[in-house]
């Protein structure tokens, strides 16, 4: 099967199941979307809000939109966030954006959706490379953000042995093998292969898959295509700046993975050097994937550090009804 035969036999499957799911109250299927937010004159986010209080919005990375929806969930039950969950431009089985966008670009994405629900600021937490637009949000537009909370972001600018081992693995293993299986249409191999690699844990889909909604697997392969032409892109002509980190008011907080790959472990070190006061929270027994395999460990966590920096962090408008 063709490369472009299998992303649309997979976009069709993932959207099938999404559809055929979201009507069944004892279904693990996504909902409709609470609305659709226009990005550009041929992109448009499909983005859900449940839950009252302080906005946090949640960033997926990488090509697993519905990755983070069961920390969703857990927000929610806190009973003191508004919780805003939305599908990155090109993901959600809607193909190739129409528009792509670098990391500013997909800044403006966030600061759109908060504009569309009338929220004037939000907690933005984003997980990998969703982490990347976080922080680049608390260096761009921090007049949005009440924090910028960091769920194991990559930075390749961590010049240490562990992840000078790990790019090399990246750029001669990990992304030619995850290539090789999309191109040759297997984008759900494709898409096991890149989980493993930055899980570290052969197999990681199998330990994922049963906490996510029903069709995110296909889904993920279905989407995979835009990360490959446009995330991955953008990823690789991103740097933070480390002047403008040490510079910000905007607090910051970092959550990771007890067993994740040491990369990540020598990402956060480099954070924490440019902002000596962040905060941090390890999730215990479970590694880059925690917010969808420990999703109640990393609500209380989030919520626990947001709360105990200043009180008045947890508290904060509402978005207006849909």
């Amino acid at each position: 099967m063709a490369p472009d035969t299998a992303h649309d036999a997979l976009a069709a499957s993932a959207m099938a199941a999404s559809q055929e799911s979201a009507g069944t109250p004892t279904s693990r299927g996504m909902p409709e979307p609470t609305t659709r937010v226009k990005v550009s004159d041929k992109d448009q986010l499909d983005v859900w809000v449940a839950g009252e209080g302080a906005p946090v919005v949640l960033i997926h990375g990488a090509m697993t939109r519905d990755l983070l929806k069961p920390l969703m969930d857990e927000l929610v039950k806190k009973d003191r966030y508004q919780v805003i969950h939305y599908g990155r431009r090109g993901h959600g089985g809607h193909g190739l954006p129409g528009e792509t966008a670098d990391i500013p670009g997909q800044v403006a994405d966030v600061v759109a959706v908060l504009d569309a629900l009338g929220v004037d600021k939000a907690h933005v937490a984003g997980h990998s490379f969703g982490a990347y637009i976080a922080l680049e949000m608390a260096t761009q537009a921090a007049g949005r953000l009440l924090s910028a909370v960091l769920l194991e972001p990559p930075l390749a600018q961590a010049q240490t042995e562990a992840v000078q081992q790990v790019l090399k693995q990246l750029a001669e293993v990990a992304m030619p093998l995850v290539v090789d299986k999309y191109t040759s249409g297997d984008a759900d191999g494709a898409v096991t292969a890149f989980l493993d690699f930055t899980s570290g844990v052969q197999d990681a889909v199998e330990l994922i898959e049963p906490a996510l909604p029903e069709g995110a697997r296909a889904l993920a392969a279905a989407d995979l295509n835009t990360w490959l032409q446009a995330d991955l892109p953008a990823m690789g002509s991103w740097m933070a700046d480390p002047a403008a980190v040490t510079q910000l008011t905007t607090p910051i907080v970092w959550i990771g993975g007890a067993e994740s790959p040491p990369f990540f472990a020598d990402s956060r070190a480099l954070v924490q050097e440019w902002r000596p006061a962040m905060k941090a929270a390890t999730i215990v027994g479970a590694g880059h994937y925690f917010p969808v395999l420990k999703p109640a460990e990393t609500a209380t966590a989030l919520d626990e550090l947001l709360r105990s920096q200043a009180p008045d962090w947890s508290a904060g408008q509402p978005t207006r009804s849909i």
